[in-house]
């Protein structure tokens, strides 16, 4: 079995007895528990890859055009979403090494949501529990305090965007949907990071060019959907689509 573990975190006692015994219970290739500052928000103890895909995907990886229309309906952007920690997960690892799932160290910003979508994407089983086993310190050196509107967080975007191509590649290209809100989401973003992250014009200009360049991204602006409920990033992503032609 595969855990992860914070080095300024905690588990309460039990933990890795408890989700083996899970794991082996339910012969799920992973498996999840709520920890101490949020609660699983639904049961996922589910079968069959696109049953899971349609269930997980959402919740713990990227934005797809449905968010965005329930947004642009007066919803929550983020009402499906959990947080997507490994350490709140037990992986078995003749699972990993059957797919080759591995955790990437290239990413420079939250990391763990690449390598839980990724096993989502190849599970033929998953196993949850809402007992909360895990305590979550956030850190004042940890990505939120320190990298959010800096260089880093710039550098990130593009990273993030190669993550998502390549894990959906891999996937057979199965999981694109769940994701294509977040290209545009992240170019919109980009418009405002680039003064904060401490880029002269040109590196903004260059390096927006760079990430519209990509066909992926381009295909998500175009299809985005708009609202006038939200004017400021409709503005932004019309100003972005006539920058495409």
């Amino acid at each position: 079995m595969v855990f992860f573990v914070d080095a300024d975190d905690t588990v309460r006692p039990g933990y890795f007895r408890e989700m083996i015994a899970l794991l082996e219970r339910t012969d799920a290739d992973f498996a999840l528990s709520s920890f101490d500052m949020a609660p699983l928000k639904r049961d996922y103890n589910l079968s069959g890859s696109g049953v899971i895909q349609e269930a997980m995907l959402p919740a713990f990886y990227g934005y797809s055009f449905d968010d965005v229309r329930r947004w642009n309906a007066g919803g929550s952007l983020m009402e499906r979403k959990e947080l997507g920690g490994v350490w709140r997960c037990a992986f078995r690892k003749d699972f990993l090494d059957r797919t080759g799932i591995r955790f990437d160290e290239s990413l420079l910003m939250f990391e763990d949501g690449p390598f839980i979508a990724e096993c989502a994407a190849h599970a033929g089983k998953v196993a949850s529990t809402p007992q909360v086993y895990y305590n979550y310190v956030p850190g004042e050196n940890g990505i939120l305090a320190t990298c959010i509107g800096t260089r880093r967080n710039w550098e990130y975007k593009f990273a993030a965007l190669e993550a998502r191509l390549a894990i959906n590649r891999r996937a057979g290209g199965t999981i694109g949907r769940y994701c294509q809100a977040s290209h545009a989401l992240s170019a919109l973003e980009m418009l405002t990071l680039w003064r904060k992250a401490g880029l002269s014009f040109g590196e903004f200009r260059r390096g927006l060019g760079e990430y519209l360049a990509k066909p992926d991204v381009a295909e998500a602006i175009r299809g985005f959907p708009v609202s006038v409920r939200h004017p400021a990033a409709a503005a932004a992503v019309l100003a972005l689509r006539r920058f495409l032609v």
